[in-house]
């Protein structure tokens, strides 16, 4: 029996049977009017065709979820001293003083940079603190629509605020967050739950529109080893986002997390939390555990996506590109519960030349050639 795009992705992250391994290209939404460079159109075309997609719609909260916008709040370009950038600073006004960001933005599409971050003191968590919190509720006819518009060929995500991990350390950093886990950990678990509050209460009012059932979000990459530890991973994440997660599968939803890096200390945390599918599952030497040990170990309890290397597609010829790609199939395929995926999304290149495109072409015949069951 052949399996629509929206039912092989629901049955894989329910670790049930399918018709083949679902194959997804990460950040590539073939229902999108354009594209940001003409080179990715052959791309999407294959997608359309082959793949099966998660279109995610993004879900509008806010700074720090108060639900108050900073896109145009005191915001002003000044030339940089690092060549090709400039310096793009923000300052947000509260009741107790001015908080600052600058973040260096490259004047030809590469990647960017903070250069100062919002937090850079114990009173600047008060002073976030202090913003009025208006509980975001975001307009939900948005979600419904794109539901109705990629009908069986593609499921909606539901894509979440960074959990609260994540938004503390991208305000902090994580050098000085790593710091203040030991020196200012009593303040730092407190503005982790109260953000913990204002997602959970975000997520309740989502469910409560009746959008889903799946539900996605990252942050949990920026506290595990060797950022943080494993007793800070139990403490600010398993904790923190496990009654979010509980409530989702209340309504009958599913939750994929995004989390790069090394597996192998956090894995069984992850399913303690409830996570239902793990992304992306990176091979040795950026992850640090194989995709068949990690299958092992979840044991049909969590479904796992990705292993294949984004930087690959670039750096690897064809021939070991078709092996690592016949390879992950064969470790990942035994008993379901996967998906095929790269570890990131393309736009990471400003363009894709035919090598890469070639990669990609690859990455999909072998899926269909081997994720068959």
């Amino acid at each position: 029996m052949v399996m629509t795009s929206r039912e092989r992705i629901l049955r894989a992250f329910r670790c049930e049977e399918t018709d083949r391994v679902p194959i997804r290209l990460w950040g590539v939404d073939t229902f999108a009017s354009s594209v940001a460079d003409p080179s990715y159109w052959p791309l999407h075309r294959m997608a359309a065709q082959h793949c099966d997609q998660m279109i995610t719609w993004p879900v509008p909260a806010g700074f720090a979820l108060t639900g108050m916008e900073i896109t145009d709040r005191h915001r002003f370009i000044r030339p940089s001293e690092h060549e090709g950038f400039v310096e793009v600073v923000t300052v947000i006004p509260t009741p107790e003083g001015e908080l600052t960001s600058v973040f260096l933005k490259s004047l030809s599409r590469k990647p960017g940079y903070i250069k100062e971050h919002f937090i850079k003191t114990p009173q600047d968590i008060k002073k976030v603190l202090s913003i009025p919190y208006n509980p975001p509720r975001p307009d939900t006819r948005g979600f419904l629509a794109l539901d109705c518009k990629v009908g069986e060929k593609a499921v909606p995500m539901v894509g979440l605020p960074s959990d609260p991990v994540y938004i503390a350390n991208d305000m902090i950093g994580s050098e000085l967050f790593a710091i203040w886990s030991i020196e200012e950990r009593p303040l730092l678990l407190e503005f982790i739950s109260i953000l913990a509050d204002r997602w959970h209460d975000l997520v309740i009012y989502l469910l409560e529109q009746g959008v889903g059932p799946l539900f996605g979000y990252v942050g949990p990459e920026l506290c595990i080893p060797p950022l943080q530890s494993v007793k800070d991973f139990e403490e600010m994440v398993v904790e923190v986002d496990k009654p979010t997660i509980a409530a989702i599968h209340d309504h009958g939803g599913l939750v994929w997390v995004h989390c790069h890096g090394g597996m192998n200390p956090v894995l069984e945390l992850f399913m303690e939390m409830g996570v239902d599918c793990l992304n992306p599952i990176e091979p040795p030497p950026m992850g640090d555990i194989l995709l068949s040990e990690a299958k092992e170990r979840v044991k049909g309890r969590m479904c796992l996506e990705g292993n294949i290397e984004v930087g690959d597609f670039q750096m690897l010829g064809h021939e070991e590109f078709r092996q690592v790609c016949i390879d992950s199939i064969q470790m990942g395929k035994p008993g379901g519960g996967f998906i095929f995926c790269p570890s990131s999304d393309h736009t990471h290149w400003p363009f894709l030349d035919e090598h890469i495109l070639e990669n990609y072409r690859i990455f999909i015949e072998v899926g269909l050639e081997y994720g068959r069951y």
